[in-house]
């Protein structure tokens, strides 16, 4: 079994309904239970919080205000949950829920185990735009134990997928997941190695050799060959050079709107 469950985070945006149908279909594919959370911001129900936005947005405050701001996003989030239970048993898959209140990114990472998939949305819908600097996305991805799966709002069929190899041991664990999930998709897979050393690939998986700046090489590659999907080890080169520089994994998720999914 490629994946125990899988997880997906549901907040009523486009990318996350898109992340939603993506989850069912591997779900159903993959014949395991999908799990779907739903987690109310709890900074957004603080008093504090709310004051400051009553006067920026210009309505009235008054004291317990978070409790009917609890009390609505609690209804939305009824209704979200009952939607994607809903879809989800007509379309036979097992499914279930799990609602709460707290940090987002927290809650789903809690969710999930190494063993499982979390899929998201890339653009998250928030009450509050601007509200946050960090997405969910952004974090969850970083942190998480378990493998992410990040799509866009715009859906595509997955015919072709690429894994980022540097031949260590994080794309060959990326290489050996595309390779189990080609086979389901009945899609091509091939690895794209950027640099000069030679390396090597297990035999049937074509190695494609560029030269240049990886991150940059990475996503001109996938837009001109139209890949579907990119599978790459998230966040491989440590935390002091992704602080300083960026890491190649951070440059490509934000220049490449494509599903990816990033293996740890």
């Amino acid at each position: 079994m490629i994946f125990k469950r899988v997880i997906v985070g549901i907040d009523g945006s486009k990318a996350g309904w898109n992340a939603k149908d993506y989850a069912f279909d591997l779900g159903s594919r993959l014949s395991v239970p999908v799990l779907g959370v739903h987690v109310i911001d709890s900074r957004l129900l603080e008093e504090s919080f709310l004051e400051d936005l009553a006067g920026v947005l210009g309505f009235t405050y008054y004291l317990g205000i978070s409790q009917k701001v609890r009390e609505f996003f609690e209804e939305q989030a009824k209704a979200l949950i009952e939607e994607f239970l809903i879809e989800g048993r007509q379309r036979g898959i097992k499914v279930s829920s799990f609602q709460t209140i707290g940090i987002p990114y927290e809650e789903l990472i809690n969710q999930a185990d190494p063993e499982d998939l979390l899929v998201l949305g890339r653009k998250g819908r928030r009450p509050v735009k601007g509200s946050f600097l960090s997405s969910t996305a952004d974090v969850v991805s970083r942190r998480s134990k378990a493998p992410v799966m990040l799509v866009p709002e715009e859906k595509r069929e997955l015919k072709k997928f690429c894994v980022a190899y540097d031949g260590g041991d994080l794309s060959r664990k990326a290489l050996n997941l595309a390779k189990k999930m080609a086979e389901i998709y009945k899609a091509e897979v091939y690895a794209l190695h950027v640099g000069k050393d030679s390396l090597e690939v297990p035999e049937g998986i074509e190695l494609i050799v560029e030269d240049g700046i990886p991150e940059e090489k990475i996503v001109l590659h996938c837009q001109e060959n139209k890949v579907d999907m990119l599978f790459v080890g998230a966040y491989s080169k440590g935390r002091i050079r992704e602080f300083f520089l960026g890491s190649v994994t951070s440059f490509v998720l934000h220049h490449l709107n494509i599903p990816m999914l990033l293996v740890k």
